[in-house]
């Protein structure tokens, strides 16, 4: 390798993203959950123009982010519950949104798609809807959208039923809100999740019949987090979601928790989408909001 002194512009990688890590990867997996200010319909993926994140001027477009969804597979994401149940106390009138990326050299344009419907957590134990778990499925039928295609890829679940206390872990997501995009004087509009790392401080078992297992995390999340993935380091793999945090004096202590994946997998996987319409036997039209986008 030259020394530094020797260094040339071009010896410099002034785009570059960086090594191309597991964690890197979910991050790719994971997306902004909000509302705009300013109406988008009539939405056409088709048609719809992308924003580019890098553009002088992309203040005006930016998303207001409520929480954080991870990419499950085909049109299915999962977030918390209490995310879903913002979106609709905070911005009535207007419609709520992911917020997918997509990237080409140094350029990051941001493409919104409507949230078609919402899933509370059907139970394993009971086939029915459970509100004591802080879990919902999100519905987003994602095309094309003028020369962009879709480009989240789902995640990958590990097991969360080998996980014990002393585990490390990292969590990732969206803290922070729309002032995620205006923290830096330079470099704007380049959002992507951030990761924090630490370890399982405890697995508190359920306690009654409606309860999940939870993971303790001895690591601190902002809000906008919730929703956001519990990585392993080495793998990549997806073993929790994350719901919420302690705070003292409205600062996040080293208290986190999370749904674990062996929650989340079999609930996301038993939803197929029908002629874009979520169908399993496990799931009724009583259990589905199909309002979330107006």
């Amino acid at each position: 390798m030259k020394t530094y002194k020797d260094f040339k512009p071009d010896d410099i990688p002034w785009t570059s993203f960086g090594r191309d890590t597991p964690t890197a990867q979910v991050g790719r997996s994971l997306v902004p959950v909000g509302v705009f200010p300013f109406e988008l319909k009539p939405f056409n993926p088709a048609t719809t123009p992308a924003v580019d994140a890098t553009a002088p001027g992309n203040e005006k477009f930016l998303m207001n982010i409520v929480g954080t969804a991870i990419q499950c597979g085909a049109g299915k994401l999962v977030t918390c519950a209490h995310v879903v149940e913002a979106l609709f106390k905070r911005e009535q009138k207007l419609s709520h949104y992911i917020l997918a990326r997509a990237v080409r050299g140094n350029m990051v344009v941001a493409i919104p798609y409507a949230i078609e419907a919402s899933i509370w957590y059907i139970d394993l134990r009971t086939s029915k809807r459970n509100r004591d778990v802080d879990l919902s499925a999100l519905i987003v039928p994602a095309g094309p959208t003028g020369e962009f295609q879709y480009e989240v890829p789902p995640v990958k679940w590990g097991d969360s039923r080998e996980l014990g206390v002393g585990d490390p872990v990292i969590v990732g997501g969206y803290p922070y809100g729309k002032q995620m995009f205006l923290f830096t004087n330079s470099n704007r509009g380049l959002v992507q999740p951030t990761f924090y790392a630490g370890i399982v401080s405890a697995i508190l078992p359920a306690t009654t019949e409606s309860e999940t297992r939870l993971l303790q995390l001895s690591i601190p999340v902002a809000g906008g987090m919730s929703g956001g993935a519990v990585i392993l380091p080495g793998t990549g793999e997806v073993v929790g979601m994350i719901t919420s945090c302690i705070h003292a004096d409205k600062v996040p202590l080293p208290m986190s928790y999370a749904i674990p994946s062996e929650v989340i997998a079999p609930f996301i996987e038993n939803i197929s989408l029908g002629r874009g319409k979520p169908e399993s036997s496990k799931i009724t039209g009583a259990d589905i909001t199909g309002a979330v986008a107006s």
